[in-house]
């Protein structure tokens, strides 16, 4: 039998207009309210039923799909400070395997494995990387991963010299961060613990515990999103704020490591696009 959600008014009032949300209730942004995981297991058990006697056509559907995909990709190889980067997908891997060599080697050659996403996610139901960064002497690389299937990513950092992994968690992050030019300073987002907005920037030193980590802007209105850049010339860290209307940047210093927030825009310019 097909579910039907209850239908709870709830009155939502904005701008002075008043409407009423029938399923409000079906929010659940802790993912934890029993009323809502249960009518959501009903919804799944009912699609399982329904859509049981297609399983023949979806497994050759899916088959089809999958025998499409080269049994080896190899990405087109680029060039960055040195190195040359590259990621596969091997028979039967789900997964990337990040690779780099020195731009003098040959393509040939040896390539170092800086991440086999395959071993990363063998221990999880869910993985998901959501990016990578080099410092700039090319020791340390600094790891975005979601084991939630939330976007909720956690920061790890690996010494490149020795394998090893730094022992702190930078938790809670967006996928968007900045190493400085010295190597050691590492820029980071992190984001809102209730809307799961991008709205901090963080200043963190590598191999200190994440409660150390100095606050260096906060974004108060929840329209923004935060992101952060370098500059081409790689002499300044750059917050970028965008919203559905309008975008800016300001600098939040220098690429040494040390830096202060500064915003150019005033609050009156948010309202409205500029040229």
């Amino acid at each position: 039998m097909l579910p039907k959600a209850a239908r709870i008014p709830h009155a939502m009032t904005l701008h002075g207009d008043t409407r009423i949300d029938n399923y409000y209730w079906l929010r659940d942004d802790t993912r934890s309210q029993p009323e809502v995981l249960d009518y959501l297991q009903q919804e799944n058990s009912y699609g399982h039923r329904v859509m049981a006697s297609q399983q023949a056509l979806q497994d050759r559907i899916l088959k089809e799909i999958i025998d499409r995909i080269p049994q080896r990709e190899v990405s087109a190889p680029y060039i960055k400070n040195g190195y040359r980067y590259r990621h596969i997908y091997e028979p039967g891997c789900e997964y990337a395997i990040y690779q780099r060599q020195s731009a003098f080697s040959e393509e040939w050659d040896e390539w170092e494995t800086l991440l086999d996403a395959n071993k990363r996610a063998a221990h999880s139901e869910f993985y998901s990387m959501g990016g990578m960064a080099i410092t700039p002497d090319n020791t340390i690389m600094a790891l975005a991963e979601d084991f939630l299937s939330r976007r909720q990513y956690g920061i790890r950092f690996r010494n490149l010299e020795t394998g090893n992994w730094y022992p702190e968690l930078l938790d809670n992050v967006e996928p968007s961060f900045v190493w400085a030019n010295d190597s050691w300073i590492f820029y980071y987002v992190r984001k809102h613990p209730v809307t799961l907005l991008p709205y901090q920037v963080w200043r963190h030193a590598i191999g200190t515990p994440a409660s150390q980590d100095k606050l260096i802007y906060e974004e108060k209105d929840d329209t923004y999103y935060v992101s952060l850049h370098k500059t081409t010339s790689k002499h300044y860290v750059v917050i970028h704020l965008a919203s559905a209307t309008t975008s800016g940047s300001s600098p939040a210093g220098r690429g040494n490591g040390r830096c202060r927030a500064v915003c150019f825009s005033a609050a009156p310019q948010r309202s409205r696009i500029q040229p």
